[in-house]
């Protein structure tokens, strides 16, 4: 599907980052490729929790109460009310302008964006004036930070004095001096103070906020699209510390070929729709290697009764070879396995209910 990605999201930022957008649409991967995903329904609860869950909690490593993350979005949606195709890179673009975390992708500092939104601005003057928008770096982990300008009102509230031309947004005096033409005073140094005693505090807080974001967030690489649930790195074999309660897809390198390791609720047999996104470096890799296939083998939880657990094993791994050829997998390339041994009773249930989604070849 063809989009001009960045022509969209400058509709809302007129000096949108052209790396930002190309960083968010590489993270998305495949899921831009269906007109439906590429979307986000605003009216749909179930969609607006699957941003917030995926996007600001395990890609932007928000730490806030559900309703504050909430509340972003729907100031996002009301932003974007007037627009009938509201593109994800666009939702996602402004949600981390929002939170001061474009740095995530390679944008400005998280700290000058943050200094935009405590002065009502989000990058595109007077379209994101609801109060949501007022406290970006408190919702990013910079506590403390923000209170420092708050004891200096911007000017914004006040008139210029008639003399004296009313300074643009972008200069520094307007959040911090309250009459730029007085003369006579000595105190033309107070504002410039103030404004590098705000930088320092930014600074620091920030500093501590990105070094626990690297414990805890690995951005997606330029090169392959992930899925929305974070991967660690490849150790030889699947990761159980990445294992989600219920439904959810871990993408991960086995012996230098992806995986794909797939988690059910209990006793069901539904995909996560995580699988559109994780399953891009799998698909890349039987694109440069025509040869391989991908075996496909469902497990189950060892409680219950061991038949219905069989036909449900079945079942999960039919799904998930079902969803495999929806994203454009060859049918005959996808071979349904039974697993070469059963789940150890010692397993815990969790990681037990999943179908494991390997290279061959």
């Amino acid at each position: 599907m063809a989009e001009d990605w960045l022509a969209d999201v400058r509709k809302y930022v007129a000096d949108a980052d052209e790396a930002v957008v190309s960083k968010i649409v590489a993270y998305l991967g495949i899921a831009l490729r269906n007109r439906d995903s590429s979307l986000v329904s605003f009216s749909d609860p179930t969609e607006t929790d699957r941003v917030r869950e995926n996007f600001l909690k395990k890609k932007l490593g928000l730490t806030d109460d559900d309703a504050t993350l909430d509340a972003a979005i729907a100031g996002v949606g009301e932003r974007m009310k007037g627009d009938t195709t509201k593109n994800r890179v666009t939702v996602y673009y402004l949600l981390a302008q929002h939170f001061g975390l474009l740095s995530l992708f390679g944008g400005a500092a998280g700290a000058a964006a943050g200094l935009a939104a405590v002065g009502g601005l989000s990058g595109d003057a007077g379209k994101d004036d609801d109060a949501a928008s007022a406290v970006p770096l408190a919702a990013a982990g910079l506590a403390g930070a923000s209170a420092i300008p708050a004891a200096v009102p911007p000017t914004a509230a006040s008139p210029a004095p008639a003399h004296t031309p009313a300074p643009s947004a972008a200069s520094p005096q307007t959040a911090y001096s309250s009459d730029e033409g007085e003369k006579g005073g000595g105190m033309g140094w107070l504002p410039w103070l103030l404004l590098l005693l705000v930088l320092a505090a930014l600074l620091f807080f920030g500093l501590r906020y990105c070094s626990k974001q690297e414990a805890a967030v690995a951005p997606a690489s330029d090169e392959t699209a992930i899925s929305e649930t974070v991967a660690p790195a490849d150790t030889g074999t699947a990761p159980v510390a990445a294992i989600p309660e219920g439904a959810g897809v871990v993408a991960v390198d086995r012996e230098g070929k992806p995986m794909l390791t797939v988690y059910f609720d209990t006793g069901k047999s539904e995909v996560s729709n995580d699988l559109t996104a994780a399953a891009a470096s799998v698909k890349a890799y039987l694109d440069g290697n025509p040869a391989a296939t991908l075996s496909v083998s469902g497990y189950n939880d060892p409680t219950g009764d061991a038949a219905a657990n069989a036909e449900l094993s079945k079942n999960r791994a039919q799904s998930v070879k079902a969803a495999l050829e929806t994203l454009g997998f060859s049918a005959d390339k996808v071979v349904l396995e039974k697993p070469a041994e059963a789940t150890a009773t010692g397993t815990d249930n969790s990681a037990a209910r999943r179908v494991e989604v390997t290279v061959k070849g």
